[in-house]
């Protein structure tokens, strides 16, 4: 056993250093993965969701509305009507007189990977067309009307939401989890702690060897 002053250079006590050092160096390297990974998942869930909602529209060529017409015979008469927002097949819709809002979605391809069809906007011609609607899917709405196809889906009622000449129907993109600018924050803070625990793992290494 060597001795030097009031330290300790026993070869047991450099072994037991030496693994205490490991140790650390284990613990910052874990912590440095562990951060590495949720930056990868915050980035690749933003984008994920900008991708679904349409915020990357700036590398993306503008979606076109389009007119369609559905009849079921050449002499039926056919009313317009618009549908905007995340779905698959946005424009302007000629369909019979009695189409309720789901057969217009179905027409329409559905929503996109981003629409929330538990908040469908039904802005109507007539405003209190939809007033007497004894459903819990559908409230007006700042003048119109929010309806929840999901629970239209679920529980039924859609024979009454029959669509009439000139209403306008928008189906809205989901709402992200975590907003773009949290994500930003989130990203640098992520960024400025690896930083800091790669240097820390840098200099412990560099202590053991």
């Amino acid at each position: 056993m060597t001795k030097i002053g009031a330290l300790d250079f026993s070869p047991a006590r450099l072994v037991y250093s030496r693994a205490l050092g490991m140790e650390k160096f284990m613990t910052l390297k874990r912590a440095l993965s562990g951060i590495m990974s949720v930056v990868f998942f915050v980035s690749t869930t933003q984008l994920a969701y900008a991708e679904d909602f349409g915020l990357l529209s700036d590398i993306k060529p503008p979606q076109q509305a389009a007119e369609f017409i559905f009849r079921s015979s050449p002499k039926e008469s056919l009313i317009s009507v618009q549908l905007l927002g995340a779905v698959n097949k946005p424009g302007i819709y000629y369909i019979p007189a009695n189409t309720d809002l789901l057969k217009l979605l179905t027409l329409a391809g559905g929503s996109s990977n981003g629409g929330d069809i538990s908040e469908i906007l039904v802005r109507k011609a007539e405003p209190k067309a939809w007033s007497d609607v004894n459903t819990k899917a559908v409230n007006e709405y700042q003048g119109g009307y929010e309806v929840d196809a999901e629970k239209i889906l679920k529980y039924g009622g859609s024979r009454q939401l029959k669509l009439a000449q000139d209403d306008f129907v928008y189906v809205p993109p989901r709402t992200p989890w975590i907003s773009s600018e949290a994500s930003r924050n989130i990203t640098v803070v992520s960024v400025v702690l690896g930083i800091v625990l790669t240097g820390l793992l840098i200099q412990e290494n560099s202590n053991n060897q």
